[in-house]
């Protein structure tokens, strides 16, 4: 059983964060989901260390991890999984999530974590020349219409302000 006496406080909260870790696997099993919700922004100065310990724990807990980047979680926490734990993993555990990471990949929109996870399929050799290309092209059209609806928006007021006013 663990024998910290507190739950993690805040994003902050390293001492207790490290107090959990340093109880040990399997002692410390109770507190995984609490240190794994405390990665939910990789900004957070307790993430780095809890991605750290994941890492360690490969096999162990990946349905833990899976379950994130499967489930109906928040969108940063969907797109810093990936990048900061499972593109980690050696390859035996890594393979326990080429099939959702494919999954992520091949999803309708542009958001940025399909494009970690495509990354990261890529640098594992693991998504085809076509499938990366069909993505580029994808990307760049939905970008390119987002950039012409905003001019289009923005017309007006960018033709009433002098251009000195404007700076790349």
């Amino acid at each position: 059983m663990c024998n910290v006496h507190s739950t993690i406080k805040d994003k902050s909260d390293i001492e207790t964060v490290e107090q959990i870790i340093a109880v040990g696997y399997p002692h410390n099993i109770s507190y995984l989901d609490e240190l794994l919700s405390r990665t939910c922004d990789p900004n957070w100065p307790v993430a780095g260390k809890i991605y750290q310990y994941f890492i360690s724990l490969g096999v162990s807990e990946v349905e833990r991890v899976k379950n994130i980047t499967s489930g109906d979680t928040d969108y940063w926490w969907r797109h810093s999984i990936p990048v900061q734990i499972i593109a980690c993993y050696d390859n035996a555990t890594f393979e326990r999530f080429t099939d959702g990471l494919i999954s992520i990949a091949r999803q309708a929109d542009s958001e940025e974590y399909d494009i970690g996870a495509l990354r990261i399929l890529s640098e594992r050799n693991l998504v085809s020349d076509h499938e990366m290309a069909k993505r580029a092209k994808r990307n760049l059209f939905v970008y390119n219409l987002y950039i012409k609806e905003t001019l289009n928006v923005a017309e007006n007021a960018i033709n009433k302000s002098p251009l000195s006013e404007h700076t790349l």
